[in-house]
């Protein structure tokens, strides 16, 4: 293997392992800080180091940059990261585990492939049914991630796809959009303007209620920050320019296991027969959508 690719390779599953501990630094942060400032956070320090990385080689391109473009920032940034994050991290802290929401957001792809529908104009076939049918039953299965249904687990489990659901939209966007921008570029002023848009959040809730749950909780704040989001993204971008939009799809298999591992060793939680059941239909419908009979476009993932 090339050494430019095998670099690539190995920035991919870098990238996707630290992604694998955000729902865990999620669960130890707790209630301690609120969903909309922990996501303000995560995207600032993101929108500074990828664009650190990506403007100084493409200063000509963005000097071009017209109030359409940042227009499509800032709608990438809203829908993506100011709802599809907060919602996921809200999800973190009504799930009972950090590994259903690993799985549950995993299905994503699933969304997208819904939503190209109508964004893309993808045109639909029983392979796409089928890919939607094993995501409903694969999500379905951890309302009873605690071994018996919850009104908490399924509570968990609506905020969870609702924040699936905005991420694959926002990941329907990036792909019309990408082209013209290019991955680091274009993640790199979405979370700019994804966490812009957080501000009035952050600062409303920094005034309520003070710093003292940043002060408990600024190490386990720092990491998600800087390593499970900034270099987690620059790592795994960097990692599909040098292999494949492909690539990073299959990459993204390991998440949802990796997660699940990571929550029962740190964290000790019991990962019982529905969350595997519902693990495996999740993961069949999502290879069905990035391994196709045929050859669509891969779909690309983001955290």
């Amino acid at each position: 293997m090339p050494r430019d690719k095998t670099l690539g390779v190995l920035s991919l599953l870098g990238g996707v392992g630290l992604f694998s501990t955000v729902e865990i630094a999620g669960k130890i942060i707790g209630h301690r800080i609120d969903p909309g400032t922990l996501t303000f956070f995560r995207f600032a320090v993101t929108a500074v180091v990828l664009l650190a990385i990506a403007v100084p080689s493409q200063w000509t391109k963005v000097q071009a940059f017209r109030a359409r473009d940042y227009g499509i920032f800032f709608l990438n940034g809203f829908v993506g990261i100011a709802l599809g994050i907060s919602l996921f991290h809200a999800a973190i802290l009504t799930f009972a585990k950090a590994a259903s929401s690993a799985v549950v957001f995993s299905a994503n792809p699933v969304f997208v492939l819904v939503l190209a529908r109508f964004v893309n104009h993808e045109h639909w076939d029983l392979r796409k049914w089928v890919v939607v049918g094993f995501g409903a039953l694969g999500v379905s299965c951890f309302a009873w991630e605690s071994g018996a249904f919850t009104t908490a687990s399924l509570l968990g489990l609506g905020l969870m796809l609702l924040s699936a659901f905005f991420f694959a939209l926002s990941i329907c966007i990036s792909r019309r959009v990408m082209p013209a921008y290019g991955p680091m570029l274009l993640m790199g002023f979405s979370a700019a303007a994804g966490s812009l848009l957080l501000v009035p959040w952050a600062g409303v809730s920094l005034a309520r209620h003070g710093t003292h749950g940043l002060r408990e909780t600024w190490i386990a704040l720092l990491y998600v920050a800087v390593f499970g989001t900034a270099v987690a993204y620059a790592l795994y971008y960097h990692g599909i320019m040098k292999t494949s939009a492909n690539g990073g799809s299959m990459a993204f298999f390991l998440k949802p296991v990796l997660a699940s591992v990571l929550a029962a060793v740190i964290l000790g939680e019991h990962i019982n027969a529905p969350m595997i059941l519902g693990t495996a239909l999740i993961l069949a419908g999502v290879c069905v959508v990035v391994f196709p009979l045929r050859s669509p476009r891969p779909a690309l993932e983001k955290d």
